[in-house]
């Protein structure tokens, strides 16, 4: 059985605020916002809204890419010569984001999002 850290809305605007300040700090100018399907869609709007940069189909060499966690690392994989940005990073992820705020250390954790049904299915 996985271990389920529930992530509240509350939670998710200041990993969210943390890490639009850490996009700023950069100075990078982006084209657009591209949200990873599912887990990213959400973020792409926040920072979309919050960085003045408009959200984006399909993704350019100049994108902002974004999703809720670099895990395994395989949906970004495709993307890797991107910057991207998430919550969430782990130390076994295949791509490490440019920007993230915070880690999951344990691979028996299961991270579930407020736009999440929380009785969603833990994969094994």
């Amino acid at each position: 059985m996985k271990n389920k850290i529930i992530l509240n809305w509350s939670e998710f605007d200041k990993l969210a605020e943390n890490l639009s300040e850490q996009i700023i700090g950069s100075k990078i100018k982006f084209d657009g916002i591209y949200g990873v399907p599912r887990g990213g869609l959400v973020l792409a709007v926040y920072l979309s809204h919050k960085l003045n940069i408009p959200l984006i189909l399909y993704p350019t060499l100049n994108t902002l890419v974004v999703d809720d966690i670099s895990d395994e690392g395989k949906t970004l994989s495709s993307l890797k010569n991107r910057k991207i940005a998430t919550l969430f990073s782990t130390p076994w992820t295949k791509i490490e984001p440019d920007w993230y705020v915070k880690t999951k250390s344990d691979k028996n954790t299961w991270i579930i999002f407020p736009w999440e049904n929380q009785e969603t299915e833990i994969k094994e």
